[in-house]
């Protein structure tokens, strides 16, 4: 037998190893690793939520946050961000206003975005009724806007999220809107393993022409919801740390303080509301979360670091 045969004879027998990076190695830490982005949503709602969220960075253990641009407290966002060393500041693309008191309008204005508005010029309350009133177009150009706007303040956007989920569960088109602008301003999008595989891997030619493999994707987005509220904060919190297994996730909160201000912004909501968000400042502030993530080796990390892969 040649050497040459040989050669190809022994490859037939050695196993196939796969090369292909986690997100966690890509970004140089181990498989094994358990990365963490703290995140805080939806900064610019209030001066309560942006001194909560923006103490929680400096004080505590939130590494992330990002601004409701629409809303009335976000030119605040870019003066506490003068506060941080290397913040970390995303836009939390906002297509609806859920409050009953508190309103704001699209950042575009209302004539060039009619569809994302009610009569009163005020935004919807939910993302059935953006999707069933704008179209893709006039959601485009309130996204760009948005980022704009951010970048004009002076802020250094570092990914893109979705408030309520709108360019999830709007109109399909919303999704691709949402991977097309992060990959034309070269940051991440806040896109996990669920949303990949159940909107975007079925769709091929939804996406079409854009390079959808060049964004990273987290493994999962961990949020509490209106039963973990009822069974104690504390107890879900703990649980979800305790139990983050090996991967890159992000822990999405939303931190204000219980106050006149706050009260008055979420009035008539059962979830979400003022204490809610005590309880989350509260946690990611205290000693006992910091031991927490020291005991279960947990890295804390931001989107800044993952946008550099890009």
């Amino acid at each position: 037998m040649k050497i040459s045969h040989f050669i190809c004879f022994l490859f037939l027998f050695i196993p196939i190893i796969n090369f292909a990076q986690s997100l966690q190695e890509k970004l140089g830490y181990a498989a094994e690793d358990k990365l963490l982005i703290i995140h805080g949503d939806d900064v610019g709602v209030s001066h309560s939520q942006n001194l909560a969220t923006f103490q929680a960075i400096q004080n505590g253990l939130v590494s992330s946050t990002s601004m409701m641009v629409p809303a009335a407290w976000s030119k605040e966002v870019a003066e506490l961000a003068k506060s941080i060393k290397n913040p970390d500041i995303g836009i939390h693309i906002t297509l609806t206003n859920e409050w009953l008191h508190y309103n704001w309008g699209p950042e575009a204005g209302k004539t060039d975005v009619p569809g994302l508005v009610n009569p009163l010029g005020h935004m919807f309350p939910s993302c059935a009724e953006v999707a069933q009133n704008a179209s893709p177009e006039q959601v485009e150009k309130e996204v760009r806007a948005q980022i704009e706007s951010a970048k004009s303040m002076g802020i250094d956007v570092t990914h893109l999220d979705s408030h309520m989920g709108c360019m999830f569960y709007g109109q399909p088109e919303y999704m691709r809107i949402y991977v097309k602008l992060a990959l034309e301003y070269n940051i991440p999008a806040m896109i996990n393993q669920e949303i990949y595989k159940g909107l975007i891997e079925p769709n091929p030619a939804l996406f079409e022409g854009l390079e959808v493999q060049k964004l990273p994707i987290i493994d999962q987005i961990i949020m509490a919801d209106e039963k973990a509220y009822a069974n104690g904060m504390e107890e879900f919190y703990t649980d979800a740390l305790k139990n983050l297994p090996a991967g890159v996730h992000v822990l999405l909160l939303h931190l204000a303080f219980d106050d006149a201000e706050m009260n008055a912004v979420t009035s008539g909501h059962d979830s979400f509301h003022a204490p809610w968000r005590q309880k989350d400042y509260d946690f990611f502030t205290s000693e006992q979360a910091k031991k927490l993530l020291e005991e279960q080796n947990i890295k804390l990390i931001t989107w800044k670091e993952i946008g550099k892969l890009l």
